[in-house]
């Protein structure tokens, strides 16, 4: 093999999946965010005839047979035509929505496609030029099947020996002889393992839908030299990125200086995401003495709205769909002091912030009918939420038991 081999891992398109997660969708993004699946999965197949790459892996869950629409299946096919007519070979297994012996037997697949089933592991070879430089062991989604032990290559020597198939597999278990490259599907998060003599790589979703899917999203172009070297690049595709954006201030910041800090980030966000609509959510992290002025109902609206009007308008750029002002570090020490129903309540709350030995029991609060459902799980808090928790603990009593000290000490401060 005196060429490298060259080609693209992608997987997930999940194309008729709408992105989700927008408290309200603006209607001049309705059109991108209802065609964002197929415009990244588009980019997949467009990068592959630029970079005439000799395959495309497709690892599962490209869409939904029983849920889509025929818009999915149009599409594939006519990418895997376009990839056909430059010679370029598709080889795709099935994940859990989209198993290709389900195909429509109307709609006929060029040659080039080949596909792969879930009952047991094929192998085919992939020739240049008559001969074979890479072979692929390809099996789709089997929840039975828990480990790559049918992966095996041991017979096969001379070519780049690829295993194509689904499943939130552990990476200790997907280990088999002579296997270079494991193409796996089933992780909407980018996931990658290195060995010394093979590569373990969910390339992720192309497209994030929903907040907890935030980052850049996209497929892994592979390229292998004469001596079976890897190189293996994560390139982004994605149209609709979720990029939560956390920024510290200080409590005494007025609402000028506070946007001239959002302006500033938000401008950096619309540099570095040029391809990209992105879609945030904003963290205000605050330090030094409580000031109630900033936690009025109308900072984070008007904020919101300042953002859309002066970054989100248009079909590029950022469209910020919420402002959350976090709880702060420490509270008044003269409220802690005081002999009301508010001292009482924070003195309780702090001393469970002063002494990590006391258990926080949640369980003690809630219904019977909850206690022995799975949904009791809610109740333990683990060490990286118990102190946010109790912050945020204190402050719904400063709303509840000091609504009138916030109104009137807001109120008693000069207005930015």
């Amino acid at each position: 093999m005196s060429e490298p081999i060259k080609f693209i891992h992608a997987s997930d398109f999940h194309l008729d999946r709408p992105i989700c997660g927008l408290p309200d969708i603006p209607k001049h993004l309705l059109e991108t965010l209802a065609s964002a699946p197929y415009e990244s999965a588009q980019r997949v197949f467009d990068f592959a005839l630029t970079e005439r790459v000799d395959f495309v892996l497709l690892s599962g869950d490209l869409f939904d047979h029983e849920q889509g629409t025929a818009r999915a299946p149009a599409f594939l096919l006519n990418n895997f035509q376009r990839l056909a007519a430059q010679g370029i070979h598709v080889y795709w297994c099935a994940g859990e929505t989209d198993h290709p012996d389900r195909w429509p037997s109307s709609i006929r697949l060029p040659d080039t496609v080949v596909t792969f089933s879930t009952g047991i592991v094929e192998e085919v070879e992939h020739l240049r030029h008559d001969k074979p430089v890479a072979t692929i062991m390809g099996a789709g989604f089997d929840p039975k099947r828990r480990s790559g032990e049918h992966f095996g290559a041991d017979h096969r020597e001379a070519t780049v020996n690829i295993a194509l198939t689904y499943g939130d597999f552990e990476p200790a278990n997907l280990s088999a002889d002579r296997i270079h490259y494991w193409a796996m599907g089933g992780k909407h998060k980018p996931t990658r393992l290195d060995r010394a003599d093979s590569h373990v790589a969910w390339p992720g979703t192309t497209q994030g839908r929903m907040p907890k899917q935030s980052g850049p999203r996209g497929f892994n172009y592979v390229r292998v030299d004469a001596n079976k070297k890897f190189k293996i690049q994560s390139v982004q595709c994605d149209r609709v990125r979720w990029l939560p954006q956390k920024i510290a201030i200080d409590e005494n910041v007025n609402k000028q200086e506070l946007k001239e800090v959002l302006s500033e980030r938000a401008l950096k966000v619309i540099a570095d995401t040029t391809d990209q609509i992105v879609l945030s959510r904003w963290f205000l992290a605050t330090d030094g003495e409580f000031n109630p002025r900033i936690r009025k109902d109308d900072w984070a609206g008007e904020l919101l709205e300042w953002l859309r009007d002066e970054f989100g308008r248009g079909n590029k750029g950022l469209w910020s769909t919420r402002v959350e002002i976090e709880t702060p570090k420490a509270l008044p020490i003269q409220w802690y002091e005081e002999d009301t129903i508010l001292g009482e309540y924070l003195r309780a709350v702090g001393r469970y912030q002063s002494d990590e030995s006391l258990k926080v029991n949640l369980h003690d609060y809630m219904p019977h009918s909850v206690k022995g459902d799975t949904m009791s799980s809610v109740g333990h808090l683990t060490r990286e939420r118990r102190e946010p928790t109790l912050r945020r603990a204190a402050m719904i009593g400063v709303d509840y038991l000091a609504g009138h000290k916030h109104i009137d000490e807001a109120n008693s401060e000069p207005q930015n």
